[in-house]
């Protein structure tokens, strides 16, 4: 059972010392306490555990514990082992040393979360102009008279007036709510794009820069709780956590200063937007 487990040899053992993290104790089968420094995750078989921050993670089988103290000890432990011997997989604990750090599927919980927090932001105000001409006209007929023994005809006139007004509203409001994420769609999009909607779209973060930086630190905070790779799954997408998330941060951080977006950028922003709604997240 143990070769399943991986080696804590490459884990950041500076990350793991600076979080101040209370042992677990547990109370063995033998009634006697027992602690660890961290608890990672349940699985049907039994707890994965390190003992210190130095040492390698282990498996100890649910036999090994009193599961009737278990309970009252530490009910979310308990429940976390229900879900694994029912479902046949392993349930995130975290615990102790790993209080801090991330599973998978809460790294894809709080990404969509920064994504879509909603902010208020002030936007490029449009304004409409309207100039309404109004013309008046009357029919004068003169009738006929006899000037300096002149015979004068009747003669018809037209007495016109004309008046123009001109109106100046507002078309658009001064803020609107928006997203992060409904940033990032408009600035990815490259099909059915107007120049004057891609430079509001640049507006806005100019006058707003707030909006993506706050996602962008929102990012790095998750970055920073990553679970080591070791503790992940041998799949692509989550070895690669990491990386897409630095680049993606990168990617948020120059849109506010450039004029134009690249199409690099755009397949990464893509990218990241398909990330933090991948099934492996959820």
């Amino acid at each position: 059972m143990l070769n399943r487990l991986v080696s804590l040899s490459a884990l950041s053992l500076s990350l793991l010392t600076m979080l101040q993290a209370e042992a677990v104790k547990l109370t063995g089968a033998n009634g006697r306490s027992v602690e660890f420094a961290g608890i990672w995750e349940a699985r049907p078989e039994g707890l994965i555990v390190v003992t210190s921050a130095e040492s390698s993670p282990v498996i100890v089988a649910w036999d090994k514990f009193d599961l009737t103290k278990l309970k009252t000890e530490q009910p979310a432990l308990e429940a976390a082992r229900q879900r694994a011997v029912f479902l046949r997989s392993a349930q995130p604990v975290n615990l102790g040393l790993f209080a801090e750090i991330l599973t998978a599927t809460q790294v894809g919980s709080e990404i969509r979360r920064v994504l879509d927090e909603p902010s208020t932001v002030k936007v490029p105000v449009a304004f409409r102009t309207t100039t309404e001409t109004t013309v008046q006209a009357q029919v004068v007929t003169i009738y006929p008279t006899v000037w300096d023994g002149l015979f004068i005809p009747p003669v018809t006139a037209v007495n016109q007036r004309s008046k123009t007004e001109t109106e100046t509203r507002q078309i658009t409001p001064d803020e609107i709510t928006t997203t992060p994420r409904r940033v990032l769609q408009q600035f990815a999009r490259t099909t059915d794009v107007l120049q004057s909607d891609r430079r509001a779209l640049f507006e806005l973060n100019k006058v707003n820069p707030q909006l993506l930086e706050a996602a962008a630190q929102g990012l790095e905070r998750i970055r920073a709780s990553l679970p080591p790779k070791q503790f992940l799954a041998n799949d692509p997408t989550l070895q690669t956590l990491a990386q897409r998330l630095t680049e993606a941060i990168q990617t948020i951080r120059d849109l506010p200063t450039g004029q134009t977006v690249s199409r690099a950028q755009q397949d990464r922003i893509r990218d990241f937007l398909t990330l933090a709604d991948h099934p492996i997240l959820r």
